[in-house]
Protein backbone atom coordinates (compact mmCIF):
# COMPACT_ATOMS: atom_id res chain seq x y z
CA UNK A 1 0.00 0.00 0.00
CA UNK A 2 1.30 3.48 -0.94
CA UNK A 3 0.44 5.79 2.13
CA UNK A 4 0.75 9.57 1.72
CA UNK A 5 0.92 12.47 4.36
CA UNK A 6 0.40 15.92 3.68
CA UNK A 7 1.02 18.81 5.80
CA UNK A 8 -0.77 21.91 6.25
CA UNK A 9 0.14 25.09 7.92
CA UNK A 10 -2.11 27.72 8.57
CA UNK A 11 -4.67 26.35 5.40
CA UNK A 12 -2.00 25.91 3.00
CA UNK A 13 -0.51 22.42 1.62
CA UNK A 14 3.44 23.09 1.89
CA UNK A 15 4.43 19.30 1.69
CA UNK A 16 4.25 15.81 1.46
CA UNK A 17 5.76 12.51 2.15
CA UNK A 18 4.74 9.99 -0.30
CA UNK A 19 5.66 5.87 0.84
CA UNK A 20 5.52 2.36 -0.68
CA UNK A 21 4.26 0.34 -3.47
CA UNK A 22 0.72 0.17 -4.26
CA UNK A 23 0.86 -3.83 -4.57
CA UNK A 24 -1.98 -3.35 -7.37
CA UNK A 25 0.59 -5.39 -9.30
CA UNK A 26 4.07 -6.42 -9.26
CA UNK A 27 6.85 -4.08 -9.64
CA UNK A 28 7.37 -2.56 -13.61
CA UNK A 29 3.77 -3.79 -14.31
CA UNK A 30 2.03 -1.80 -11.56
CA UNK A 31 0.07 1.36 -13.22
CA UNK A 32 -0.72 3.00 -9.67
CA UNK A 33 2.43 3.19 -8.60
CA UNK A 34 3.56 4.81 -11.39
CA UNK A 35 0.49 7.13 -11.54
CA UNK A 36 1.74 8.07 -8.18
CA UNK A 37 5.61 8.48 -8.82
CA UNK A 38 4.72 10.48 -12.00
CA UNK A 39 2.29 13.05 -10.16
CA UNK A 40 4.79 13.36 -7.23
CA UNK A 41 7.81 13.65 -9.72
CA UNK A 42 6.11 16.27 -11.69
CA UNK A 43 4.84 18.17 -8.58
CA UNK A 44 8.41 18.33 -7.08
CA UNK A 45 9.87 19.19 -10.29
CA UNK A 46 8.05 21.63 -10.76
CA UNK A 47 8.09 23.57 -7.80
CA UNK A 48 12.07 23.32 -7.73
CA UNK A 49 12.48 24.00 -11.26
CA UNK A 50 9.78 26.12 -12.95
CA UNK A 51 8.81 27.71 -9.93
CA UNK A 52 12.47 28.08 -8.49
CA UNK A 53 11.28 27.66 -5.21
CA UNK A 54 13.56 25.75 -2.09
CA UNK A 55 12.00 23.17 -0.17
CA UNK A 56 13.59 20.33 2.01
CA UNK A 57 13.53 16.88 -0.62
CA UNK A 58 14.24 13.54 0.40
CA UNK A 59 14.13 10.99 -1.79
CA UNK A 60 15.35 6.83 -0.42
CA UNK A 61 14.58 4.41 -3.39
CA UNK A 62 15.07 1.20 -0.90
CA UNK A 63 11.59 2.67 0.76
CA UNK A 64 10.19 3.92 -2.33
CA UNK A 65 9.93 7.01 -0.48
CA UNK A 66 9.79 10.58 -1.31
CA UNK A 67 9.33 13.85 1.32
CA UNK A 68 8.98 17.28 0.37
CA UNK A 69 8.31 20.32 2.33
CA UNK A 70 8.92 23.81 1.21
CA UNK A 71 11.20 26.19 2.40
CA UNK A 72 10.25 29.07 0.04
CA UNK A 73 6.14 29.66 -1.42
CA UNK A 74 4.55 31.10 -3.97
CA UNK A 75 1.07 30.65 -4.90
CA UNK A 76 1.93 28.31 -7.73
CA UNK A 77 4.04 26.20 -5.79
CA UNK A 78 1.21 25.91 -3.00
CA UNK A 79 -1.40 25.19 -5.50
CA UNK A 80 0.44 22.43 -7.33
CA UNK A 81 0.46 21.02 -3.94
CA UNK A 82 -2.94 21.44 -3.47
CA UNK A 83 -3.72 19.82 -6.80
CA UNK A 84 -1.90 16.44 -6.07
CA UNK A 85 -3.59 16.14 -2.81
CA UNK A 86 -7.04 16.51 -5.15
CA UNK A 87 -5.50 14.04 -7.74
CA UNK A 88 -4.34 11.33 -5.42
CA UNK A 89 -7.09 11.29 -3.41
CA UNK A 90 -9.24 11.12 -6.39
CA UNK A 91 -7.05 8.16 -7.52
CA UNK A 92 -7.63 6.48 -4.14
CA UNK A 93 -11.67 6.58 -4.73
CA UNK A 94 -10.77 3.68 -7.90
CA UNK A 95 -7.79 2.11 -5.74
CA UNK A 96 -9.32 2.13 -2.08
CA UNK A 97 -7.21 -0.84 -1.18
CA UNK A 98 -3.85 0.56 -2.52
CA UNK A 99 -4.05 4.02 -1.61
CA UNK A 100 -3.83 5.60 2.58
CA UNK A 101 -3.99 9.33 2.19
CA UNK A 102 -4.07 11.65 5.06
CA UNK A 103 -3.72 15.39 5.64
CA UNK A 104 -1.77 17.16 9.08
CA UNK A 105 -2.11 20.26 10.17
CA UNK A 106 1.14 21.29 11.62
CA UNK A 107 1.86 24.12 13.76
CA UNK A 108 4.77 26.67 13.23
CA UNK A 109 7.97 26.61 15.97
CA UNK A 110 6.89 29.49 18.50
CA UNK A 111 3.04 29.12 17.84
CA UNK A 112 0.80 27.47 20.12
Amino acid sequence: MTKAVFWIENGEYIGFEISGHTGNNIIGKDIVCAAISAMTMLTVNTICDVYKQRANTSIDDSRASVSFKLKSRNKGSLGLIRGFYNELAALKEDYPENIDIRAEEILRKGVE
